[in-house]
């Protein structure tokens, strides 16, 4: 974030996605057929109770972040409040 004048980042759900109405239901890995679906994922990792990868996490860190550096959010794009 320091050497960069602006981050742009694509294809990164937010933090709010998964809860969100009518949400589009992807697979986690696109080669697992029948696998879980990306917020099934990242709701499992997120209630683990060690372990695991804090997704959900992840990206309320990185909207945190974009309210005071500039990093943009695209495909989808990101409203930050």
């Amino acid at each position: 974030m320091d050497m960069c004048k602006e981050i742009r980042v694509y294809g990164m759900i937010n933090d709010t996605y998964c809860k969100s109405e009518g949400y589009r239901k992807v697979p986690y890995h696109y080669y697992e057929a029948g696998s879980r679906d990306e917020c099934a994922e990242y709701l499992l990792h997120e209630s683990a109770p060690y372990g695991g990868h804090r997704f959900i996490t992840e990206k309320a860190v990185f909207a945190k972040w974009a309210k005071t550096h500039p990093i943009k959010f695209f495909s989808p794009e990101w409203q930050l409040s």
